[in-house]
């Protein structure tokens, strides 16, 4: 009997062609979970229940769907950020920092267009026995980040995929040094009046922040066909959830009763690590909201301890600025193009 460890299981990314979204290819990178992946196979069956005088409430079940489903935990990374980062968004810009060592990699949302960038996923089990999986046309779903203040910045993605298939040879995972992770201290967050403001503004002194991104993706299924066709994304929906020491400067209440709008970013900064031949260029992750809103203020206020408050945010598109987001990531990762 072969037994498997969670430990064994991981998870490989691959952005597919375009032109040809489905078409399985191989990881470009390896995601190493928190926990193993969620990943797993869904069927849809319909039970046959007919008047055939049996007594028993089913004649069979029939399978009419089959598509995968599920998520990853995972500590955030460098440079595997932007594989999910651009099927969740749609789109992405890189320019050249220093040539052939250093790159940024802008992400917005695509407009028009529900046809977001697919992944094909690869499932390793590390085992000759027990099979390797391969998910295509596989899209993002959502995204959801957290940094506690005695962890690691980490992250939970969830994904659709349109067909599962078994991979033969069994997969060979490998990890780079250079897929950086980034600690609590590495992080700031910040809120101005606009977007201009925020480079002056002070970091907030926060214990706790959560901040989420669904973009309602769904399959699209036809007469015809056991596997759905495509997967496609909906409107992103983005919120954020922070809780601090009720003495913070930002004044959450007035924000809250107020009902003003601001900017806000979040962005991770590894300062111990140099990338390139110039000092001052480290691996970064820079996410800016244009207009935020407080939707719900909590104060906590225990008699033995220090008062503090939650704070609820909705992000919403900007006018001004035509857009509700835009994540920069600076690594050692040349581009996010397809194989």
């Amino acid at each position: 009997m072969a037994y498997l460890r969670g430990e064994d299981i991981n998870i490989g990314v691959g952005m597919e062609n375009p032109s040809n979204r489905g078409t399985i290819v191989a990881p470009q990178v390896w995601i190493p979970g928190r926990t193993p992946t969620g990943i797993v196979p869904i069927i849809e069956k319909v039970e046959i229940k007919e008047t055939r005088a049996t007594g028993v409430d089913t004649q069979g079940s029939e399978i009419v769907q089959k598509r995968a489903e599920g998520e990853l935990e995972f500590n955030v990374r460098v440079n595997s950020i932007g594989y999910l980062l651009k099927s969740l968004f749609g789109k992405v810009t890189t320019t050249v920092v220093e040539a052939a060592a250093v790159w940024s990699h802008k992400f917005e949302i695509l407009p028009q267009n529900a046809q977001h960038p697919s992944l094909t996923l690869g499932l390793s089990q590390a085992h000759a026995t027990i099979k390797d999986y391969d998910y295509s046309l596989a899209v993002v779903k959502s995204l959801e980040l957290r940094t506690p203040v005695d962890d690691l910045v980490n992250a939970t993605v969830g994904f659709i995929a349109a067909k599962e298939t078994i991979h033969t040879p069994a997969f060979s995972p490998t990890f780079a040094n250079n897929d950086y992770c980034f600690r609590h201290q590495d992080v700031e967050v910040k809120i101005a009046d606009n977007v201009a403001g925020l480079s002056a503004a002070d970091p907030l002194k926060l214990k706790e922040l959560v901040q989420t991104n669904d973009n309602n993706s769904r399959v699209n299924q036809n007469i015809g066909e056991l596997n759905p066709s495509d997967v496609l994304s909906n409107f992103l929906a983005m919120k954020m959830t922070l809780k601090g020491d009720y003495q913070d400067p930002a004044d959450w209440r007035d924000l809250f009763t107020g009902g003003n709008y601001k900017a806000m970013s979040i962005t991770m900064e590894r300062s111990d690590i140099q990338i390139g031949t110039d000092p001052s260029q480290h691996p970064k992750i820079e996410i800016i909201f244009p207009k935020v809103s407080i939707e719900n203020w909590t104060p906590d206020r225990p008699i033995e301890d220090i008062v503090t408050e939650g704070i609820e945010i909705k992000i919403h598109y900007d006018e001004t600025e035509a857009k509700a987001v835009e994540a920069t990531v600076v690594n050692e990762t040349e581009n996010y193009d397809h194989v």
